[in-house]
């Protein structure tokens, strides 16, 4: 079924067991599969000209685990005859659809999976039903053990333990007898967290704190790191305030992972919907403090952002001119809305929405006029373009010259192993050093063709960017849409960098910042 000049791979990937038993002193789980299936190459008569090697904590999904992505690609461009695999599980373990993404890239690309105990040929139907039941069965395997995991954790939790592995700022995590961690009080971190709950929630309006005045407050007056030694922010105070680990609870699925098809993310959950329980740990403040910071945090909050939905026109263009923070949208209640730079420490002076907006535009109308004069006084000249154009397909041909050398030699080298010369041990490295090198050139052969590309783009942008601007200009204020003003905008600016030292309601500096615009044009 294999044959000896095809071309093959090995693909390796860590289980939990493994790391497990790797914990417990046992040989490194590479190794030992690396020399399973180098023995079953010798042993068939192949050659392994690559191998694949997962990280060692890689995800459930196709998607978190990019040697396995890398393969499946260079099987559906019919690179190898065949994978070589200490058992057919380690290629999927993740949900239906991903077993059946694997199983057809094999199936179409007529691929041979290869284990120590049986060759599988996905187009013959015994090795197929074969192949996609060991799926079916390691899936299995997994769903129960995740399910026993999550059930254990559950019922740590409602125990009062602490299932965290990092603990809250103002804890220590310590080891409980027997199974599980608790939390005991951080000597140095504790008082800070008793103070932020005290500001916030002081009954003297005047002695009282925001969020933003007790990040400023820990960042310059008490000079206080955070855990990953950053700066305070509103963000960082926020959670604080709403985490009831701090009088004396502990929570889980707070957070909890939310999967889809190419993405992952973990949006907060109301108390509601998360599982809290009376911990062991000895708590900071007290229950009363706890509601009374939630009281006045229900009070002043804004209505909660909808995922996804744009309301900042600039969103991802405008950017903090003194730290280089990106500018983000501020609601207000009774005053309109503002942009902002949210780093505590930065002295960049907030501005109005509207009058950013209005600045923007004309400036983008003033930088048209200029360009237009520009372009009518320095056309750019084809045969210039065409010059570098040609360079760079004649290095474009030079390099796929190259690869056509590398790959005769990569053919001589199943020559000398055929004939002994090479052991296979040395084939291999030869091997690499060949493979290695026909991917620089191919890397390079693909900045050639993007150079080429990105040339033939710069001399049209030139052309179309005048109307292109002048479209824009033209139905910019026809909408509403902060999501379509932002889609508007990013065709033709890559960033707005945005400066004010003074301000204040007072200041008469209402209008007084700086903007610089860089057009996309600029970056053709």
């Amino acid at each position: 079924m294999t044959q000896p000049n095809g071309q093959y791979c090995i693909y390796l990937r860590k289980s939990r067991s493994d790391i497990e038993a790797e914990g417990r002193g046992e040989e490194e789980t590479y190794a030992r599969h690396e020399r399973i299936l180098f023995e079953l190459s010798k042993r068939l008569g192949i050659t392994v000209s690559e191998i694949y090697r997962e990280r060692p904590v890689s995800g459930e999904r196709i998607s978190e685990r990019p040697e396995m992505l890398k393969l499946l690609n260079d099987v559906e461009e019919q690179k190898w005859d065949g994978v070589l695999v200490v058992e057919v599980e380690r290629l999927a373990r993740g949900d239906t659809m991903d077993q059946g993404i694997v199983a057809q890239a094999f199936k179409y690309s007529s691929t041979l999976i290869i284990t120590p105990m049986r060759t599988y040929n996905p187009n013959d139907s015994n090795d197929e039903e074969y192949f996609e039941f060991g799926l079916f069965m390691s899936r299995r395997e997994f769903k129960t053990i995740t399910r026993r995991m999550q059930g254990g954790r559950t019922d740590a939790v409602k125990d009062g333990r602490y299932m965290g592995n990092i603990p809250p700022y103002g804890y220590i995590r310590v080891k409980l007898p027997g199974k599980g961690y608790s939390l005991e009080p951080h000597p140095e971190q504790s008082p800070i967290i008793q103070l932020i709950f005290s500001l916030y929630t002081n009954p003297d309006p005047l002695q009282r704190k925001g969020t933003g005045l007790i990040a400023k407050y820990l960042n310059e007056e008490l000079n206080v790191p955070t855990m990953k030694n950053k700066e305070w922010t509103v963000a960082t105070i926020n959670g604080i305030l709403r985490n009831p680990v701090y009088y004396g609870m502990v929570r889980w699925k707070a957070r909890p992972l939310i999967k889809k098809r190419d993405s992952k993310s973990r949006p907060r959950v109301s108390r509601e919907q998360s599982i809290e329980a009376q911990g062991l740990h000895p708590p900071l403040i007290s229950e009363e403090l706890f509601n009374k910071a939630q009281e006045i945090m229900s009070n002043h909050s804004h209505p909660p952002a909808i995922p996804g939905k744009i309301s900042n026109p600039f969103a991802g263009l405008i950017k903090c001119a003194m730290c280089g923070t990106s500018i983000v949208l501020r609601p207000h209640n009774k005053t309109p809305d503002s942009l902002m730079c949210p780093r505590p420490r930065c002295n960049n002076v907030s501005s109005y929405l509207s009058i950013v907006e209005d600045r923007i535009i004309l400036s983008l109308k003033q930088w048209l006029q200029a360009y237009k004069t520009k372009w009518e006084e320095n056309r750019p000249n084809d045969d210039d373009d065409q010059i570098v154009i040609k360079a760079h397909y004649s290095s474009l041909k030079r390099l796929e010259n190259e690869k056509k050398e590398f790959e005769k030699q990569k053919n001589n080298l199943h020559d000398l192993l055929e004939r002994n010369i090479y052991s296979i041990e040395v084939f291999m490295q030869r091997s690499q050093i060949v493979i290695q090198k026909i991917n620089q050139i191919e890397e390079l052969i693909e900045q050639a063709k993007k150079a080429i590309e990105d040339e033939e783009s710069r001399k049209q942008a030139r052309i179309n960017i005048i109307p292109s601007v002048e479209h824009i200009l033209s139905i910019y204020h026809l909408t509403n849409d902060p999501a379509q003003k932002n889609a508007l905008l990013k065709t033709i600016i890559d960033n707005i960098v945005y400066k004010k030292e003074k301000g204040g309601r007072w200041s008469n500096a209402i209008d007084k910042f700086e903007l610089t615009l860089y057009p996309k044009v600029n970056n053709k």
